[in-house]
């Protein structure tokens, strides 16, 4: 049986360290496809992050 993880965090700090390492790994990598791969995840991390700040000031 699959046990599926969890992968998408409410915690805005951990998001925002996610996010963080996304960038970094971004900006110095050299494999475009992996770039634009990882670009995808900072999106939807980013796209996390921000609805978790927005509904805590809601």
């Amino acid at each position: 049986m699959i046990n599926p993880v969890e992968v998408t965090s409410n915690d805005p700090l951990e998001l925002a360290e996610q996010c963080l390492a996304l960038i970094s790994a971004v900006v110095n990598l050299d494999d475009t496809p992996t770039k634009e791969s990882l670009q995808f995840i900072l999106q939807e991390k980013m796209t996390a992050l921000f609805a978790v700040l927005y509904a805590s000031n809601g």
